[in-house]
């Protein structure tokens, strides 16, 4: 077979650059309909995302390095999308976004989280205790709101009743934490996530107790898994280049996104989600939000079951429109 000539070779390097570069636009606009779609449910439903991010497999470090990002990151009825991304072996990005605007508390708070760490990376592997205390207390201070506001609901279950489960975490909770009362959020948060965790058989105890109790404690999980995370010396290339790029809000009109029933089925299968529907429908404040986020643009109506649809549906969202991903976690 004759060689090629320089013209044919060239021709054919930009086709297959042209292959390329399609196959990539394809992927980030796909990305794009995801990450959309995901935030129509999250307006529409706000406990849809936290019962999603729940049933997230998390399969390595990044994924959970995120998931801790976004649960820190996220106060009062805030939902974060976080994704890390890789630029070359010894770079990474952390893109940002969030259903409100960045304010400058915002951007300070983050900025601190990154200088800890990368003081923490940087003394690794020995322990940088000024550090990892300074995180500890920053995050606390800036999702103490949002803290305070799950421990509240925690405190009812406690108070209103003489359940043995109940009890028995009561118990448990006071022998750690002198005061339900006591202001220190880091020792509340210790005490219900090592609660959580010891307990072998969960399935007994009644959901939303265990889910009141998981809330308050992932804080201590989140910032304890960060912190190990930064203690690791292959990640210290990681932390030294890293990135951080917050991202606005901007509306998007006629954005493609999958339907409500597309979204909400890759969490949890057939039975699960019509028994899921069936709560939805009872509530009239959860009917009328799903009713406003799935409106028809071209009539301003939305007909019967439309969240059942199959077929991918345009709505204006606020999500920004240059972020081609898809959220490693929302908190």
């Amino acid at each position: 077979m004759p060689p090629l000539l320089y013209s044919e070779v060239v021709k054919k390097n930009k086709k297959e650059y042209k292959k390329k570069y399609e196959k990539e636009y394809e992927n980030e606009k796909k990305h794009e309909k995801e990450l959309y779609s995901k935030e129509c449910v999250a307006q529409g439903i706000n406990f849809v995302v936290n019962q999603a991010s729940r049933r997230l497999k998390v399969s390595n470090v990044y994924e959970k390095f995120t998931c801790y990002l976004a649960t820190i990151l996220a106060r009062d009825k805030e939902v974060v999308a976080v994704w890390l991304k890789n630029i070359s072996d010894q770079c990474y990005e952390i893109y940002l976004s969030k259903n409100f605007d960045w304010l400058d508390k915002d951007v300070e708070y983050i900025n601190n989280i990154m200088k800890y760490l990368k003081n923490i990376s940087k003394n690794a592997p020995i322990i940088s205790n000024d550090n990892e205390s300074d995180l500890f207390k920053e995050v606390l201070s800036y999702c103490s709101k949002k803290i305070k506001s799950r421990l509240d609901k925690l405190k009812k279950d406690i108070e209103n009743s003489d359940d043995r489960d109940i009890k028995s975490f009561r118990d448990f909770f006071s022998a750690m934490v002198d005061d339900t009362s006591n202001t220190e959020l880091i020792k509340i948060s210790q005490a219900c996530n090592k609660y959580y965790v010891q307990l072998e058989d969960k399935s007994y105890i009644s959901k939303k107790f265990l889910g009141h109790i998981r809330k308050v404690g992932s804080y201590n999980t989140s910032i304890k898994g960060i912190i190990k995370c930064a203690r690791e010396i292959q990640y210290k290339s990681l932390f030294s280049n890293i990135k951080v790029v917050k991202v606005k809000p901007y509306i998007i009109n006629n954005q493609p996104i999958y339907s409500w029933k597309n979204i909400i089925k890759r969490f949890i299968d057939e039975g699960k989600y019509k028994c899921f529907m069936k709560r939805c429908l009872k509530k009239p404040k959860v009917m009328e939000r799903i009713n406003k986020v799935y409106t028809d643009n071209a009539t301003y109506t939305c007909r019967p079951y439309k969240w059942d649809w199959e077929n991918p549906i345009s709505h204006p969202t606020h999500i920004p429109s240059h972020i081609p991903f898809i959220p490693s976690h929302l908190s």
